[in-house]
């Protein structure tokens, strides 16, 4: 039997995100959770939480074959750590923070027709960029779950209108000046970069995504494993605000004819895979999982928003036959126990 070690930030994480596992692991793994600070480097030991007839047991175990990293923004240093005890490929998932601009540019190469333009923060650009596209976001390079993300759009009469999450204003500049003169103290020391915003699609007068869960399987090869969709809260632009989680396709089928609802879904799926592929060649990220968000414009266009990975898996809790999210990244750590 082959030990798998699932990495969480704190001990009160262990439970919840073992349980999600125990029940979607048909691989013969001994699975066990464990903290960055539970790991004894002198004796090569880890303290890990681990179920034992039914009972949840505190245990002593030698370092996994493979660890499977759900703790987000992981030291990067305990990952090297880590490699050069249970090999360098033996952890997946050890970067899972990614750079938004950094990802733009690997995925601009082959997927430009799918990417809002995306440029670093600059005071100058953005109301350059403002005056082209009319509505820009400024997200944190390093950002998730929508936080510190501010929309701008510019108005007919030349105002210029921020929020945060949601359409309406926070803050209205009467002219390019003023804007330009507060931007910078507004988004502060955080690197940030400008997005062209797309005019995205709704339903019901809502704002939704689609989120493509890309993971790899028991022979270490990409698939795209479900579609879903958040409905934003009203008004709001920010998904990350949602009233509602469903599967796209209910969604899509509300909008459109079956075959156009079958044309999105392929072209999503075949986007996302594509965008996994390129992922792989950079060797400096070993994935075995990660989300991709669209949004559709008016045209019916997908766009990609931005890849996550560390996946959201409690999005998937109210939706039914969804084992998959969890038997997926087991099948693909049974694969790493293999090589």
């Amino acid at each position: 039997m082959s030990f798998v070690g699932i990495l969480v930030a704190n001990r009160k994480q262990r439970k919840n995100v073992l349980k999600q596992y125990l029940q979607s692991n048909t691989m013969n793994l001994k699975l066990f959770c464990f903290t960055p600070s539970s790991i004894n480097w002198k004796r090569k030991r880890i303290i890990g939480l681990h179920q034992s007839n039914g009972r949840w047991v505190i245990g002593d175990f030698p370092f996994p074959k493979v660890v499977y990293n759900r703790c987000y923004n992981t030291d990067q240093l305990l990952i090297e750590r880590l490699g050069k005890v249970i090999g360098i490929n033996k952890c997946f998932n050890h970067i899972n923070q990614f750079n938004k601009q950094e990802i733009y540019t690997n995925l601009n190469k082959w997927l430009s027709d799918y990417l809002p333009a995306t440029v670093p923060f600059d005071k100058e650009n953005a109301v350059h960029l403002l005056k082209v596209h009319q509505e820009l976001y400024f997200k944190p390079c390093y950002g998730h779950q929508g936080k510190g993300v501010i929309r701008a759009e510019m108005q007919a009469t030349g105002e210029i209108h921020l929020g945060h999450h949601y359409f309406s204003p926070e803050i209205i500049f009467q002219d390019t000046q003023q804007f330009q003169e507060s931007i910078e103290s507004i988004l502060g020391s955080t690197p940030y970069i400008m997005q062209e915003g797309i005019p995205i699609q709704q339903v019901d007068n809502r704002v939704f995504d689609i989120r493509a869960l890309v993971q790899k399987n028991e022979n270490g090869l990409w698939s795209v494993t479900n579609l879903v969709s958040r409905i934003a809260t009203k008004d709001s632009f920010n998904t990350s605000i949602f009233d509602e989680v469903c599967i796209s396709q209910e969604i899509l089928d509300r909008l459109y004819p079956s075959d156009k609802a079958a044309r999105i879904i392929r072209s999503i799926y075949d986007i996302s895979l594509r965008s996994a592929e390129i992922m792989d060649e950079n060797t400096a990220y070993h994935l075995g999982e990660f989300s991709v968000d669209f949004a559709l414009d008016n045209n019916d266009h997908a766009w990609i928003i931005e890849l996550n990975g560390k996946p959201q898996k409690s999005l998937y809790a109210g939706i039914r036959n969804q084992s998959a999210v969890y038997t997926r990244p087991m099948q693909y750590a049974k694969y790493l126990c293999k090589r």
